[in-house]
């Protein structure tokens, strides 16, 4: 299954935009300010709505009047969106679209799933306020006005095409690493059972390293061969616990092979080096995610090292999570460089451009760099040559 497009009805600047189109990799750029963040925004509501606990649903309540459209006529959002199924169980394209209120506190409106195959429509879910229909003609009263069904039936095995949607949503993830946070050692137990997944600001990469280390060898390998052929000293990683000293913590060291065996604390590598670590990290051995969308993963790295980063996303969308889902990759940049390592034409199966602006209202529109009026910029062109040259 696949995120193939979203739809934005009057949510913080992206005020009417249909089909916003997605591939497995796709790239958001744009000046500051125009609405490139508020598509992860989108997203991450629903999300939250789907998945999130109870404490981070109810802090949209505090921030409802900046959920929606400030130039606002009603006191409502739509968010929907597209997915291309290939099971057997959800095949065709689904649409799962919300209404909801946003008036003092968050409410549902609406809440419909459609599954769309072989020429035919088939409602999975139909949701009117607080009263739902399934697909097999059950009605169902919702828990609450502000709780989804998706969120109340999203592990029920009679319905598998809801369950799949669920899935993947709850897959999806939200990262905006800092490095200083990203060098600490990090909460795990010694003999963890399972690999933690990485947080959004990467606080617990020792934490992730660690668990690679005991249970994903293979993936901690991949990683770190990445690294050597990205940065000069071809560095090595080395994985600590303090168990043994009655500590909870990991943490991880530097070998550079200037200096033997020696080693070097997190504390003392660069910045760019623990944010091209943490993406690598990420985007190679995290399976616990369906969709990854990353802000400016590019910040703080010399353009040498841009087309390693750029390699790390292509080989990500190659994988599947731990659910045998494809992997998506949702990344923002205004970075010219990073650009400049991606080639529209050779790529174009599994990369898609977008291209942010605020018109004079201050709505974003959204688009697609693949659109007929670019082409002849891109022929002459690189990505970021005319972005630079404000063709695109």
């Amino acid at each position: 299954m696949n995120l193939t497009g979203i739809d934005s009805l009057r949510f913080r600047s992206l005020y009417d935009l249909t089909a916003i189109p997605l591939k497995p990799l796709t790239l958001i750029i744009g000046p500051n300010g125009s609405g490139k963040s508020n598509i992860f925004k989108a997203l991450q509501f629903l999300r939250t709505a789907v998945v999130g606990d109870a404490s981070e649903w109810r802090a949209y309540d505090y921030e409802c009047d900046d959920l929606v459209w400030y130039g606002r006529t009603l006191s409502q959002f739509r968010l929907r969106s597209h997915f291309s199924g290939t099971g057997a169980d959800c095949p065709g394209r689904i649409e799962y679209e919300t209404v909801f209120d946003a008036n003092g506190s968050i409410e549902i409106f609406e809440e419909k799933l459609r599954l769309r195959s072989d020429g035919s429509d088939l409602t999975l879910l139909d949701r009117r306020s607080e009263e739902a229909e399934l697909s097999d003609g059950s009605k169902i009263k919702t828990r609450s006005p502000n709780a989804l069904v998706l969120r109340d039936r999203g592990d029920y095995p009679a319905q598998p095409c809801i369950q799949a949607i669920f899935q993947h949503i709850a897959g999806w993830r939200f990262f905006d690493v800092d490095p200083r946070l990203a060098r600490e050692p990090s909460f795990i137990q010694e003999h963890a059972p399972d690999v933690p997944a990485l947080n959004a600001r990467a606080s617990n990469l020792s934490a992730f390293l660690y668990g690679l280390h005991k249970k994903q060898p293979g993936d901690l390998e991949e990683v770190i061969a990445a690294m050597q052929r990205a940065i000069d000293l071809r560095p090595d990683l080395v994985l600590e616990h303090d168990g043994s000293r009655g500590g909870r913590n990991a943490r991880y060291l530097f070998r550079e092979a200037p200096f033997g065996e020696r080693l070097i604390p997190a504390k003392s590598i660069s910045d760019g080096t623990i944010r091209l670590l943490a993406h690598i990290a990420l985007l190679l051995a995290d399976q616990s995610v369906s969709l990854a969308c990353i802000e400016e993963p590019d910040a703080g790295l010399h353009p040498r090292l841009m087309p390693h980063l750029a390699d790390a996303l292509r080989q990500a969308v190659q994988l599947t999570t731990s659910e045998g889902t494809d992997r998506q990759v949702l990344v923002t940049t205004h970075n010219p460089e990073f650009m400049d390592c991606f080639d529209l034409a050779e790529e174009n199966e599994h990369l898609q451009v977008l291209v942010t602006e605020r018109t004079a209202e201050g709505k974003t529109l959204v688009t697609p760099v693949t659109a007929q009026e670019f082409a002849p910029w891109l022929k002459r062109y690189r990505l970021g040559e005319a972005v630079r040259h404000r063709f695109v």
